[in-house]
């Protein structure tokens, strides 16, 4: 199941919904997919998993569905907006011990209409040297990278077409 053109479920084993929190109203829209985590400062509210965090009750990755054509401002559910959380919203946080996730980075694009997509990068690291058996956890500027000491993730597969593009699938550890 995706949730955009970068980020989505492989398998719902043991999926846990945490709940739905508000996300920041103004700064930078969370990308669906983000490692996120309770906001200390701010009860009941989302923000960008702080990098080293370890992975526990109070954290997770951030879904929200969009309702297609919601806005006449969006042409596809490939235009930008629909990869992110609109600000000051209600998400959903998720995780659990076996739920299966993907990340795709992907290359800027024209598309036959002029429009450029630009390039999107859900985990930071070479691609083609992650190997089956390693760790990611969130860096705390919104993508995932290489944990070998506390991983939120295991990753199971790589297809990696380049060594910043391609598909990463990872499962939980928590």
């Amino acid at each position: 199941m995706s949730y955009g053109r970068n980020f989505g479920m492989r398998s719902f084993e043991n999926v846990v919904r945490v709940g739905r929190f508000r996300v920041p109203a103004t700064g930078t829209p969370l990308r669906i997919g983000e490692g996120v985590m309770l906001d200390p400062a701010a009860a009941g509210k989302l923000k960008v998993a702080t990098a080293g965090v370890a992975a526990g009750a109070n954290c997770g990755i951030v879904v929200f569905e969009h309702i297609q054509n919601k806005s006449d401002a969006l042409v596809t559910n490939h235009d930008d907006p629909y990869d992110k959380v609109p600000l000051g919203v209600y998400a959903q946080m998720m995780r659990g011990p076996g739920a299966k996730v993907w990340f795709r980075n992907t290359a800027a694009k024209t598309l036959y209409d002029g429009r450029v997509r630009d390039a999107v990068e859900m985990v930071d690291a070479d691609l083609t040297a992650l190997a089956i058996g390693s760790g990611l956890s969130p860096d705390g500027a919104g993508k995932w990278v290489a944990d070998a000491t506390a991983p939120w993730l295991i990753i199971e597969q790589v297809n990696a077409t380049s060594a910043d593009v391609g598909l990463v699938e990872a499962r939980f550890t928590f």
